[in-house]
Formats: structure tokens, C-alpha cells, sequence
């Protein structure tokens, strides 16, 4: 499925968005941009990504940033490692609502070698997610992405510490990522979205609405 911006505008750092699903045939190219800024960031080596990708392309085609993306309805969550219980209820907890597991999204395999392609790429997905109607998004920030939420403003919610030795397989693997203070964190995906309209400068709206219709990342690839 493409993505492209409704608004496209030339001082805009992307011109599209492509949902790599598995099978794509950019699949393997855009795995291997992640690991490589894991690699170079963290000294990390990446053993699996998550089942879908967005991939964010400037105007000549070259790729800028690139994350994952597993809806919680798909089954159990990479970051539901970190926690004693399934995230809608640790999410319930902090939040005077009830959480429907089907309103979640995990977003990881964060990659951008750049910061201002980071922030981009952050007022883009919001919008996408925002679109498919998902209301709640988890994610292990490290102190360089807290960082990059900060710097837009966005508020985000805190659930502890992503601690590596509850992950399976070689802890040497994540190289110095568990240096970097990842914290288990949430957001509000309608109230971020509503603040970033309220906020938007043209270059900003532009960013912020990658999608083509309704965005259903869950179902990418279903028969």
C-alpha cells in the first residue's frame, strides 16, 4: 500500500510513505536501513523486526527513516515483554477510560540518521495512526527519542523501565541500547494529533497527513 501526503509541499523532508508489508519487495531494504542505524547507534544487531513497516522516501526516491508497526489485536505485543500484565490494562490504569485491546498499536525499529527526519517522521505516523482509527500507541523510548517528543511537545505516559534481561535470546545482541534508559511509554494518539493540527506551521501539516484513505495496518496483507 502506498502512503503519500494529502498536501505534498516542497520544503517538506518526505514526498511518500510505502507500508512494507511481509513479502514486499523492498522488504530487505529497508530491514537492512534499520540495523544499520541500530548498528552504528547502539552496536545492536537486529534478529527481527516487527510485521509491518513504514518507510519514509524524499523526493529522489532515497529512504530518510524507516520504523515497525504490530497492532495488539494481531497477538501478543514485542513490548508486553516488559510488563506483569497485557498493556490495555496497564494502560487502564493510568487512564480514567476503559482500554480496548483493539484500539492499540506497538510502534519500534526506530530509524532516521538524522533528528530532524526523527521529529518528521514522529508528526507524520501520528497522523497515519490517527487516520485508522487507532487510539493508543506503545513504544520503548530511549533518552535520545524522549528527547525528540519533548522537542514537539508531545505528552507521553511512563510505565517503568524496558529491561533487556526479560527479553529472550543473547543480551549481547542489543550491544549499548539498554545504556540509552529505554522507558516503556505511552500516548494519547487523538490527543497528540489534535495538538499537532492546533500547532501545525504548512510544513508541519504536511508532514503530519501520510495516508491514502483508511490506514489499517492490522489487516495489511490479509486475504
Amino acid at each position: 500500500m502506498a502512503i503519500v501526503p494529502d498536501s505534498p509541499a516542497s520544503h517538506s523532508r518526505f514526498a511518500s510513505a510505502v507500508l512494507i508489508g511481509l513479502g514486499h519487495p523492498e522488504r530487505d531494504a529497508v530491514e537492512a536501513f534499520i540495523a544499520r542505524v541500530y548498528r552504528q547507534r547502539y552496536g545492536a544487531v537486529l534478529r527481527g523486526f516487527l510485521p509491518h513497516l513504514l518507510a519514509y522516501y524524499d523526493a529522489d526516491g532515497g529512504l530518510r527513516a524507516a520504523l515497525g508497526l504490530r497492532c495488539a489485536s494481531e497477538g501478543e505485543l514485542f513490548v508486553e515483554h516488559y510488563l506483569e500484565r497485557p498493556a490495555e490494562l496497564a494502560i487502564a490504569e493510568r487512564m480514567p477510560r476503559r482500554v480496548a485491546r483493539s484500539e492499540l498499536v506497538e510502534v519500534g525499529n526506530f530509524a532516521a540518521e538524522q533528528a530532524g527526519d526523527a521529529r518528521a517522521m514522529i508528526q507524520a505516523l501520528t497522523g497515519t495512526l490517527h487516520a485508522a482509527g487507532l487510539r493508543w500507541v506503545l513504544f520503548v523510548a530511549t533518552r535520545q527519542l524522549r528527547n525528540t517528543f519533548d522537542r514537539l511537545h508531545l505528552a507521553t505516559v511512563d510505565l517503568g523501565e524496558a529491561r533487556g534481561e526479560r527479553l529472550r535470546g543473547d543480551p549481547s545482541d542489543w550491544g549499548d541500547y539498554y545504556a540509552a534508559q529505554p522507558r516503556l511509554t505511552f500516548g494519547d494518539i487523538a490527543a497528540g494529533h489534535a495538538f499537532l493540527q492546533r500547532a501545525a506551521t504548512p510544513r508541519a501539516d504536511a508532514m503530519s497527513l501520510f495516508h491514502a484513505g483508511p490506514f489499517q495496518p492490522c489487516l495489511a496483507g490479509a486475504p
